[in-house]
């Protein structure tokens, strides 16, 4: 691949601006109109006029709205039995579990369809999930991806003797994530939680690769009407073509809050020690002075905003440290964050994502660079759309386990920019999966 010309050097002030104008590019009006507020003054008895207002409501994500337009028609008909159960799907997106499950208890004893049954079942359990103590949910994915240049990801090149050309390969993808927390005293303030994460990359065809990944994190929790802060340890590893490659340990932390029903600011940082395991490069790092073994350090801030019911922006900046034995193979930068998830009808939903990094290494590397500084840009992008399996019938809802399985299909891009003499990467490539949500749910 040809060279690439210019300075790159990190510009977090760029990426500062980039994130302030998306944010504020990203902030719509969800208020009512003037007229809508009009209407229901002048004819506030009027249960369709309620009940339409309602529902353009919470599709905006003006669920307190909704829920007040719900209750006016609950008092003026008790028995719209469809109606309270909106209300008490209202009641349970606003966090107030106690008044969905009263709403729920109302309609036990009363005539529902098949499908209003079951859904009312579904929220009753997410409901005693959300009041229990103590929880436990995660998810299980299984899929294939395709990679038009599998081996180029995860190696890097080197200019002078050519970079190989781009080579594809299929691949096996298995991810299993799980989370559990359990309440601290009765207040319900203070929790304790762990997460667990393992993933395979396994080679199927062509030139893939086979990449594992595993992680442990569990702490200290606290959560409140308008915050959720968390405080643990953390354990990762990381194996490339079946041996190990990485192992970090230390600490992460996280607060979010609520700044309105909308918006939520995110802070968020983590330390750890990092154990490389490279025979090539321990083997001289008595020549060196040392190898890759180091810390990492990392700390940013993000916004999530709410456009409607239905979409969500999120934005994120970080800025990564990372040191090393060997000061050539420690670096620096930021890392800018960009996402929408866009929802439909039945439940199908189009996510996009992206990402670029700009990377600075310490020192000029005279050993492996022939005394260059290596200056990387990384970016990242991916285009996801899923469907619960429920949404393949007729009615688009079943109530029962084909609304936790997704059907999802995506294509992602990626590229690699580095400084002489090593090469760039540029791929792209495909994913089919199917991934099952089970226990608690937001």
């Amino acid at each position: 691949m040809a060279a690439r010309s210019g300075n790159r050097r990190p510009t977090v002030r760029a990426a500062t601006l980039a994130l302030t104008l998306a944010v504020a590019l990203g902030v719509p009006v969800t208020t009512a109109a003037a007229q809508d507020f009009e209407a229901i003054l002048a004819a506030p008895d009027d249960e369709t006029l309620n009940l339409a207002y309602a529902r353009e409501q919470a599709s905006l994500g003006n669920l307190a709205l909704a829920a007040s337009a719900l209750e006016r028609i609950l008092i003026l008909e008790p028995n719209r039995h469809s109606a309270r159960l909106f209300h008490a799907v209202v009641l349970y997106r606003l966090g107030d579990l106690q008044g969905a499950k009263d709403e729920l208890r109302r309609l036990e004893a009363v005539q529902l369809t098949p499908l209003q049954r079951a859904e009312a079942e579904s929220y009753a359990q997410r409901i005693d999930r959300g009041l229990a103590t103590q929880s436990f949910s995660g998810s299980l994915s299984a899929g294939v991806a395709y990679e038009d240049d599998a081996a180029g990801a995860y190696f890097t090149a080197f200019e002078l003797i050519g970079a190989p050309p781009p080579e594809e390969g299929v691949s096996s993808e298995v991810s299993l994530t799980l989370e559990g927390r359990a309440d601290i005293g009765t207040s319900q303030v203070w929790e304790v939680y762990g997460t667990g994460l393992l993933y395979d990359h396994a080679a199927q065809s062509g030139a893939a690769i086979d990449f594992q990944r595993a992680g442990l994190e569990f702490g200290l929790a606290r959560n409140t009407r308008l915050s959720k802060s968390r405080l643990g340890a953390v354990l990762r590893h990381v194996r490339l073509m079946g041996e190990p490659q990485l192992t970090e340990a230390g600490v992460r932390g996280e607060t979010r809050w609520r700044m309105t029903n909308a918006t939520t600011l995110r802070l968020r940082g983590e330390a750890v020690s990092q154990d490389y395991d490279e025979p090539g490069i321990d083997a001289l790092s008595g020549v060196l002075g040392g190898d890759r073994d180091g810390a990492r350090y990392a700390a940013g801030v993000g916004v999530s905003h709410r456009f409607t019911s239905r979409t969500t922006f999120d934005a994120s900046l970080d800025y990564e440290i990372k040191s090393a034995g060997y000061e050539p193979f420690g670096y620096s930068g930021p890392r800018l964050g960009l996402s929408l998830d866009q929802r439909f009808d039945k439940g199908v939903y189009v996510f996009a994502s992206g990402s670029a990094r700009w990377i600075e290494y310490d020192a000029p590397d005279a050993v492996f660079l022939g005394g260059a500084t290596r200056d990387d840009v990384r970016t990242h992008a991916r285009l996801a759309l899923g469907a619960p399996l429920s949404a393949f019938t007729a009615r688009g809802a079943t109530g029962d386990v084909r609304e936790n399985v997704t059907l999802e299909g995506a294509v992602n891009y990626s590229r690699r920019g580095s400084s002489p003499p090593l090469a760039d990467f540029e791929g792209w490539g495909a994913e089919l999966r199917l991934i099952w949500r089970f226990g608690a749910r937001d």
